[in-house]
């Protein structure tokens, strides 16, 4: 088979760029029977994977995006040739010159659309559903996405397949601890701390983290800095206005997005890892931090339960002072912060960039198996 990639979201930060990174370093690596077209935005990826044909098909602005994905891209699968073209994130062509495989991670943009701007509201109300109707097949990633899906569009469940996330490797390899203190002092981080990674936004729900972080604070004698890692989002303007009026500017560092060779030194000094997002598609930070042994707290909402497992505490996401309790559990607990952290290692031991490029192979054949044909 000749497959296509649209890899567009590597340009972007985020949950969409660690998916397509992860599949491809994974699915170029194992598979050695079929031929892979990459379709960038951006000529700077260029030969970031020399073992694909790498094709760059512009478009990044609203309108330059509408005409690359539903015009370029379908032209470029023509004039290559493609035997199945893989959108990799919740939106495919308008029309299709091969069978499509899409990625849907979730239904947020459009369970609750004051979590985008108007913008991506209009756009997602305008694809997602023509993704779930048109696609050949629908990669999913959790089961609460995969019932949203079929509850909120009555499609067979035989036309979805739940393909769980990987992680970095890196996060549960050995590291160099003097590179670990380097990285540490070029973003001014303290020995130990508190951290949430992720985008900074309201749907990630960090005013709980906050709250429950200043009622501690006035209560212990010391507490750990709280450390942020993640790019601005939008609507953040009032989260750091709380921070002012709680008196809590020194005492929480944000050190904005940080690269994938340098975030697992980040975990490694982290007394616990606490992510109290309202709704997530997946939940890959918390993965990330049971990969590096780090105690972690997270929501008891959407798809999170299902990634934590037994591994991590579950709280509802606006329960602050149940947040404020676990954390200090893990603080003055060092054996039970130590029996946690074994636990979320061992649980990530489930979840692998291929695995999830195998079974996302599978889907390829038995796509080309009952469509190619047809539409060839």
């Amino acid at each position: 088979m000749l497959i296509a990639i649209d890899a567009s979201t590597i340009s972007t930060q985020g949950g969409p760029r660690t998916y397509v990174l992860g599949l491809l370093d994974a699915l170029l690596s194992i598979d050695k029977e079929n031929e892979y077209i990459l379709f960038y935005n951006d000529p700077s990826h260029m030969g970031r994977f020399p073992m694909a044909k790498e094709i760059v098909i512009k478009g990044k602005n609203p309108v330059a995006r509408l005409w690359r994905e539903h015009i370029l891209v379908p032209c470029a699968c023509k004039r290559e040739k493609v035997d199945i073209l893989h959108c990799t994130k919740s939106a495919i062509p308008f029309f299709s010159v091969c069978p499509t495989v899409v990625t849907l991670h979730d239904l947020i943009p459009l369970k609750h659309p004051e979590t985008e701007k108007l913008g991506a509201r209009v756009y997602w109300k305008m694809h997602i559903p023509h993704a779930v109707k048109k696609s050949d097949f629908i990669i999913t990633i959790s089961e609460h996405a995969k019932k949203e899906i079929i509850d909120d569009y009555n499609i067979s469940p035989d036309k979805i397949k739940i393909i769980a996330l990987g992680f970095n490797p890196a996060m549960s390899l050995p590291r160099e601890s003097e590179k670990g203190d380097k990285i540490r002092l070029k973003y001014g981080l303290p020995e130990k701390y508190i951290l949430y990674v992720g985008t900074i936004q309201p749907r990630k729900n960090i005013s709980t983290l906050i709250e429950a972080y200043a009622k501690l604070k006035s209560r212990r004698d010391a507490m750990p800095k709280l450390v942020i890692t993640g790019r601005k989002g939008w609507l953040y303007e009032k989260l750091f206005k709380r921070i002012e009026e709680l008196g809590l500017k020194d005492d929480i560092i944000f050190t904005g997005f940080l690269p994938d060779d340098e975030l697992p030194y980040i975990y490694d000094n982290a007394l616990l890892f606490a992510y109290l997002s309202l709704f997530e598609g997946f939940g890959l930070p918390p993965l990330e931090a049971m990969a590096c042994g780090i105690p972690v707290i997270v929501s008891d909402s959407t798809s999170m339960p299902e990634v934590v497992g037994d591994a991590g505490i579950k709280l509802p996401p606006k329960d602050i002072e149940g947040v404020a309790a676990a954390i200090e559990k893990i603080l003055d607990n060092p054996e039970y912060a130590k029996k946690l952290g074994e636990a979320g290692r061992e649980r990530s031991k489930l979840f692998s960039w291929e695995f999830t490029a195998r079974e996302t192979l599978k889907v390829y054949k038995e796509v080309f198996q009952k469509f190619g044909k047809v539409k060839r």
